[in-house]
C-alpha cells in the first residue's frame, strides 16, 4: 500500500520541469551560477525540447529563462560543445566526486532579495565543475560572494 502511495506522489503530483543541458567553456573548472528571469540575459535556446545554457568563462550566466521547478532528470553537462565525447559525468554526492577526474556536481537552487520587503528576488541555481578539491574550493568561493553584487557586475 505504501508503495502505491509513493508511486502516485511521484507520477501524479507535481509538475515536470524541462530537461537541461549545460555547456561550459573548454577545460573549465569552477562554479556555475545560472540566474533566471534576467531582462538583459542570454536568449532562450533549445535543442530538441531541452533547455541549453551556455556558461561564459566567468561561470555566471544571466538567463532570460524562468526558473525550472518540478521533477526532471539531472542536467547533462558538456565541455566546450554538445558532443557525446565531451559529456561530463554528473555526481550526486560530494564525497563521490573523483579526486582525479573532472565531474559536475550541485543543483542547489536559491534566491537573493534585492530589497528588504522581498519583492524583487533573484532566482538562481548553482553547480560546480572540477575534481574533488576544485569542487570543494569552488563551493567555498561562491558561498563567500554576494550574489546580488556578482549579478550587478555582469
Amino acid at each position: 500500500m505504501l508503495f502505491l502511495i509513493v508511486l502516485s506522489i511521484f507520477t501524479g503530483c507535481g509538475q515536470s520541469a524541462e530537461e537541461s543541458v549545460i555547456v561550459v567553456p573548454k577545460d573549465y573548472s569552477g562554479y556555475i551560477l545560472i540566474v533566471y528571469d534576467q531582462e538583459k540575459g542570454s536568449d532562450k535556446e533549445y535543442k530538441d525540447k531541452t533547455r541549453v545554457y551556455r556558461i561564459p568563462s566567468s561561470g555566471v550566466l544571466l538567463s532570460k529563462f524562468s526558473s525550472n521547478p518540478g521533477w526532471s532528470k539531472f542536467p547533462k553537462f558538456y565541455n566546450g560543445s554538445i558532443e557525446l565525447e565531451n559529456e561530463i559525468s554528473f555526481i550526486v554526492e560530494i564525497d563521490d566526486v573523483p579526486s582525479e577526474k573532472v565531474s559536475a556536481f550541485g543543483g542547489t537552487t536559491g534566491g537573493a532579495s534585492r530589497d528588504l520587503a522581498g519583492k524583487e528576488i533573484l532566482r538562481y541555481i548553482k553547480y560546480y565543475i572540477g575534481n574533488q578539491s576544485e569542487v570543494r574550493e569552488s563551493i567555498k568561493e561562491l558561498d563567500e560572494l554576494d550574489i546580488i553584487k556578482l549579478v550587478d557586475q555582469q
